[in-house]
């Protein structure tokens, strides 16, 4: 798979579709490409698609430090040997968890996905998973996490739609009511103590303060996920520039040195014509543009050594 060079179209995906992918592929509920960085997901790609190929019980989905994601690393590795797929892993750098380093990693994964994958058939992702190390464990957080938001939701609207105690209705005796009246004066703080009934306007207000607070923040989710796409795109625009500009300098390189060699040709000069051709209005930064009057300025000429000076 050496041939998915980094100005194919897979490095262009964005961060949201690759966590996707992933999620729906391994039935599992990762939130950020960094999660990817154990190297245990990859593992169990690479199984998807070479099944009982991956030694899944050598695959430790518990892993939290480095040391062990690179065990996972050297499992994943052995099986690219093995398979005859010829992609280096670096290792040092992904296991750092960056997020460009491993989104550019699965965005390589993917394509290769895609390339060699028609159908994964009855593929059983949590019992292939559970043969590792800690994947039992990691099954039940991943399921905890895909279900957590809809019971909360569900404890929040039980707060919510519980109907507040009402006071005893039974009247107090005669004897307590007096004493009660009696001692008013020298108690007022009894009366903060009964909560104060919302007007319906207040009530009105505060619904719609929680509806512009939710409004907000989803929009703030949105174009922080629409930052991180477009500095992915960013990236990959700079290292596509990049890689066209060594092309370039390495064809002016060959260039002079024919021109040196005196093997320059008509061809050669028209190729330099191009490579130093500029846009109408461009103006390369070491012209040096002199100040307007500069050329009829007179420049005095330095005096003669021996010549005799007057005052």
């Amino acid at each position: 798979m050496s041939n998915i060079g980094m100005m194919d179209g897979a490095f262009f995906v964005g961060r949201k579709e690759i966590v996707d992918w992933i999620n729906q592929t391994l039935q599992i509920n990762i939130s950020k490409v960094e999660q990817t960085c154990s190297g245990a997901i990859a593992c169990q790609l690479l199984d998807v698609m070479y099944p009982d190929k991956v030694p899944m019980h050598k695959v430790n989905w518990g892993a939290k430090q480095e040391f062990e994601y690179i065990q996972n690393y050297k499992v994943l590795q052995t099986c690219f040997t093995k398979l005859h797929i010829d992609r280096h892993v670096d290792v040092d750098r992904l296991i750092k968890g960056r997020y460009q380093d491993n989104l550019e990693f699965m965005q390589w994964f993917k394509r290769f996905f895609e390339l060699s994958v028609q159908d994964i058939g009855d593929y059983d992702a949590p019992g292939r998973r559970a043969r590792g190390k800690g994947g039992a464990q990691y099954n039940s957080s991943s399921l905890g996490r895909a279900t957590g938001g809809s019971s909360a939701g569900e404890k929040s609207r039980g707060r919510i739609a519980a109907p507040p105690a009402r006071p005893n209705p039974t009247k107090p005796p005669v004897g307590e009511k007096k004493a009660k009246l009696a001692t008013s004066s020298s108690a007022p703080s009894t009366a903060r103590d009964i909560p104060a009934q919302p007007t319906e306007s207040a009530v009105v207000v505060d619904t719609a303060s929680q509806e512009e607070i939710a409004r907000l923040t989803s929009e703030v989710e949105r174009l922080s996920a629409a930052q991180e796409d477009m500095q992915a795109e960013m990236t990959g625009v700079e290292k596509e520039r990049d890689f066209y500009f060594e092309k370039l300098r390495e064809i002016e390189m060959l260039l002079q040195d024919l021109e040196e060699k005196g093997e320059g040709t008509e061809l050669t000069g028209k190729i330099f014509d191009i490579l130093y051709a500029t846009a109408e209005g461009f103006q390369p930064a070491d012209d040096v543009v002199e100040p307007e009057g500069v050329e009829n300025m007179e420049i005095p000429e330095p005096a003669q050594e021996g010549a005799e000076e007057t005052y």
